[in-house]
């Protein structure tokens, strides 16, 4: 067979590449490729190429996934024709010297590559045509399904942004002879998987009325209303907001809130994790550059689109890294910095959404104009919030039940939507194994299990969370929601929990600061102003009042200095616990602080004893009592002497 072959000159060689074009033997893979180039360059320059007379291209792709099918279907046109398209650094050496040698030679050259600037300098300089190919759309692939499939191609297709999926995502979902109504629902389903968009029964909340996003649901408004004016020509894409950071406690739905944002604006949503990005690659460089490339590469094909990047304080803060990580982390950052710019700045069509659970971790050079300039705090439900949730996952059970109470309950343990979601699967669990309908009682059984609490406790817990409230009430109205004394509270072991919605990237000052960590110790001091001395209700974990208190405090004098007048930085604000146990004058500066709040904090409860005692007494016949109830009976029933006795004025 060697004899033969060597006997086989390179003109019959490409006549029988023909003859086998001609019986159309060709694979679904260069059918398509084939069918792309058709369709992009234009026909005198693909019949340059055919002749070999061509002058030299740069063809621009949607992702690295079509630079080599494209590249031998422009190759296949004539011998003299030559693909070169960027692999990995060596590759670009050798890719150098190919481009020099089939320069010498005469030959045509084609650089492949989603972006030209990774070609050789010696090609683009000579590259007299640049052409761009475009992801595939609809009309695309109905030519496409009409030469391999059977059966007419259904009108839906036109309705899928068949440009999310890839080139090798296309064929493997494409066969010969296949119904061509098969194919397109594979597609459906394969793109609904890959943006994140519904995907068969599911029922994503609606933008309108999702009021457990808060000042998320906002901005989302806001943005629906520019694509608006760009899709009618009022502004262009320079003028949209063109991505944020969502941070918040984990659980509070951030990846939800991108698949909603992309179905209330009506863009596919491309969903990558910065982890991810690390955990599947085999930690080189080159791979984790290039898994980063791809996934902006994705977005850009898919645009206009959503780009979720989740767990984005993965992203090293070089700033922050020592010298000999520095060194590896650097080209990997900087090239993140760069694709973030292209998606935000120069790729019209891509919004970029952030996601944290640690705002404080993200790399300033992330968070900056002309970046994602701005940050968006996405916490835990409040009872509006929560009723919501709670009726999403029950669907069409109980469709009449007032779930009032139950949300109320939720929101005043900070419940975020997956811990209501994990209630209402537990309720349903319940209800199944009793061979019945889900019903309130499974829902609250669910949230308060256990025996009932006697009535001297339930009062102390009542006065202890009314001490909490009224302090609140009088520093920070507009901070309060509600006070509970539902057993679990804030936590499992808690008896009770005044909700605060405080956003969490506010500015304090000191007196504001104080003003929160007198609340956090207003229980203790209410117990002692009602019963002669403290309970250990205030202590113990590091959720406790006193642990809030203290750490409060120790990030005001450790990172923020705002005590005693001093500018002193000395760690992370998660350090500072750590910090004061090793430095015994900044534990002695913050424990002599809260000795002098304590005090203060017990000086107003006592100036306004009257309003503690009635709204202990409703909270114990009411188990919650909202913001509105507590505004009342604070402004209605202290009177002007107590309000003329605060320490500082009133908030």
């Amino acid at each position: 067979m060697g004899e033969l072959d060597d006997l086989v000159f390179p003109e019959e060689q490409h006549e029988m590449r023909t003859i086998k074009n001609t019986k159309d033997e060709r694979t679904i893979q260069e059918r398509l490729a084939d069918l792309v180039v058709e369709r992009t360059l234009p026909k005198s320059v693909r019949n340059a190429l055919a002749k070999g007379t061509s002058g030299h291209l740069v063809v621009v792709v949607p992702s690295t996934e079509w630079q080599e099918p494209i590249g031998e279907a422009i190759a296949e046109l004539h011998d003299t024709v030559h693909s070169v398209y960027p692999g990995g650094p060596k590759a670009a050496k050798d890719d150098r010297k190919a481009v020099k040698f089939h320069l010498e030679a005469g030959h045509v050259v084609v650089g492949v590559a989603v972006t030209p600037s990774t070609l050789p300098p010696l090609l683009r300089t000579v590259a007299s045509v640049t052409v761009t190919v475009p992801a595939p759309d609809p009309a695309l692939l109905r030519s496409f399904l009409r030469s391999v499939c059977t059966g007419p191609v259904p009108r839906g297709l036109d309705a899928l942004n068949v440009g999310a999926l890839d080139f090798d995502e296309i064929c493997s979902l494409v066969s010969f002879q296949a119904d061509a109504a098969g194919v397109v629902e594979k597609l459906g389903r394969a793109i609904a998987n890959k943006t994140g968009m519904t995907r068969g029964d599911e029922v994503l909340p609606s933008m309108e009325e999702a009021v457990e996003f808060g000042d998320a649901r906002l901005w989302a408004q806001d943005l629906k209303i520019d694509l608006a004016d760009v899709a009618a020509h009022r502004i262009g894409w320079a003028d949209v907001d063109r991505g944020i950071v969502l941070h918040g406690p984990p659980g509070t739905g951030k990846t939800t809130y991108a698949r909603s944002l992309g179905q209330y604006l009506g863009i596919p949503v491309v969903i990558g994790s910065i982890a991810d990005l690390f955990a599947s690659t085999t930690g080189y460089l080159d791979t984790v550059i290039r898994a980063q490339r791809d996934l902006f590469e994705r977005a850009r094909s898919a645009a206009p689109c959503l780009l979720f990047l989740d767990e984005l304080d993965q992203v090293p803060n070089l700033d922050a890294t020592d010298s000999k990580n520095r060194d590896y982390w650097a080209p990997v950052v900087a090239d993140f910095l760069i694709a973030l710019d292209g998606a935000v700045a120069e790729r019209a069509g891509v919004i970029v959404v952030g996601a944290t659970n640690r705002l404080h971790a993200i790399s300033p050079a992330i968070l900056r104009n002309g970046r994602l300039e701005r940050a968006v705090f996405l916490g835990p439900p409040g009872p509006d919030g929560a009723v919501r949730i709670l009726r999403h996952h029950l669907g069409s059970a109980l469709p009449g039940a007032d779930l009032g109470d139950v949300a109320a309950i939720c929101a005043s343990r900070a419940m975020t939507g997956a811990d209501i979601m994990d209630v209402v699967r537990s309720a349903r669990r319940r209800a199944r194994r009793a061979d019945q309908e889900i019903t309130l009682d499974d829902l609250k059984s669910v949230l308060m299990p256990g025996g009932e609490t006697s009535p001297e406790v339930a009062r102390r817990i009542a006065v202890h969370e009314s001490g909490h409230a009224l302090l609140a009430a009088l520093h920070m109205p507009e901070s309060l929601n509600l006070v509970t004394i539902e057993p679990g509270g804030a936590g499992a072991n808690s008896g009770g929990h005044t909700q605060l919605a405080v956003p969490g990237t506010r500015i304090e000052t000191i007196v504001e600061l104080e003003n929160r960590v007198e609340m956090l110790l207003a229980g203790r001091a209410a117990e002692i102003l009602i019963y002669g001395s403290p309970s250990s209700g205030a202590g113990g974990s590091g959720s406790s009042d006193l642990a809030l208190a203290v750490q409060t405090l120790a990030v005001a004098y450790l990172t923020l200095g705002l005590i005693d007048g001093t500018p002193r930085w000395r760690c992370e604000p998660d350090e500072v616990m750590l910090h004061l146990m090793r430095d015994p004058i900044a534990c002695h500066a913050v424990e002599t602080r809260l000795g002098i709040l304590a005090d203060r904090s017990l000086k107003t409860l006592t100036a306004n004893r009257d309003a503690l005692c009635r709204l202990s007494d409703a909270l114990l016949a009411r188990r919650t009592v909202n913001r509105d109830d507590i505004l009342a009976i604070v402004d209605t029933k202290t009177g002007s002497e107590s309000s003329a006795s605060m320490p500082r004025k009133r908030y």
